[in-house]
């Protein structure tokens, strides 16, 4: 099995990542940060630290989903402290995950080819189907790196109940929060049409409409329904256009229009109209630690996370 195999290096246990930004959720004291290391003789590549947590006792859901959080273009989870805090203050097990997410984006390596989206999407989720877009082998697909971080988990934190999220040696998916941001956004929706999972939320993301035409794994319906779906942009985005085609290709307008993020309910489709930076910063912004924020130092996005993570939350698996 994956996880009798799994060797963590340079293992760092923590009880906080510096102090917190005024009004910021603390660091959880459960908070652990990791690397993978070497697995059935294979070494992760990259391999950046992972960060998890999970709700204290008393606090939180203590039976909720797990949120499994994939970060932009070569992007790591560190970049993403403090959105993995607030999810876990919502009540939700939290994993970072790093995961092959280097080299050029999704976007400008596909372009107007809409197979090239599906192939490289495919192969860095489990590996398999190699071509001329990707070729992440088995060891390094973000299945394989999964599984190997909740053994990790399991061992490491024995009152963490991780070993939840497995059924032998494979993942619960419909017990699966997964999000991200940008490449990361994109592979969560993926995962979501090609297995069934809890709920989805996409931030800046999915990058992968060009000029109208969606990537070819959106032709067909998923196996995890867009109710389910929820995604953040600011207007301002250099991708907005092709985010929103996403969006709707997906089928999220089936439950109103897109909405300000200042009034979300009744939508699954959020935007925010202010200005946070360029059009690049408007891109990056929307869920990283570079997220703009108000007077008092708080992170400006804050409520519009902590409402989406509870509409995931509270999505019932059937």
């Amino acid at each position: 099995m994956v996880g009798a195999a799994l060797v963590a290096s340079a293992v760092v246990l923590t009880t906080g990542l510096g102090a917190a930004p005024p009004h910021d959720p603390v660091d959880s004291p459960n908070l652990m940060q990791f690397r993978l290391g070497t697995t059935g003789g294979h070494a992760f590549s990259p391999d950046a630290y992972d960060y998890a947590s999970r709700p204290q006792s008393g606090q939180g859901v203590s039976e909720g989903p797990l949120l499994l959080f994939l970060p932009a273009t070569r992007a790591k989870p560190a970049d993403y402290r403090l959105f993995l805090r607030t999810a876990t203050s919502v009540g939700y097990h939290v994993l970072g995950l790093d995961y092959w997410n280097t080299g050029t984006s999704v976007t400008h390596l596909c372009g107007p080819i809409p197979t090239c989206y599906t192939a490289v999407q495919r192969n860095r989720f489990d590996g398999s189907h190699p071509s001329i877009y990707s070729r992440v082998n088995v060891a390094n697909s973000i299945v394989n790196r999964l599984r190997a971080a909740l053994a990790y988990l399991g061992r490491h934190d024995a009152h963490g109940d991780w070993n939840r999220y497995v059924d032998g040696s494979g993942v619960r998916w419909r017990q699966v929060v997964v999000a991200g941001h940008s490449q990361g956004g994109g592979e969560s929706a993926y995962i979501a049409h090609s297995t069934r999972v809890h709920g989805v939320l996409m931030f800046s993301s999915p990058v992968d409409t060009f000029d109208g035409v969606p990537a070819s794994w959106m032709a067909t319906p998923g196996r995890t329904s867009p109710s389910r779906m929820y995604a953040f942009d600011n207007e301002h985005d250099m991708y907005y256009g092709k985010i929103i085609d996403s969006w709707h290709q997906l089928g999220l307008n089936r439950y109103g229009r897109v909405a300000r993020a200042t009034t979300p309910t009744g939508s699954h489709e959020l935007v925010a109209t202010n200005i946070i930076g360029d059009a690049a910063q408007s891109h990056g912004r929307t869920v990283s630690d570079q997220t703009p924020r108000t007077k008092q130092g708080a992170a400006e996005y804050r409520p519009v996370w902590e409402w989406m993570l509870r509409q995931a939350l509270d999505t019932r698996a059937d």
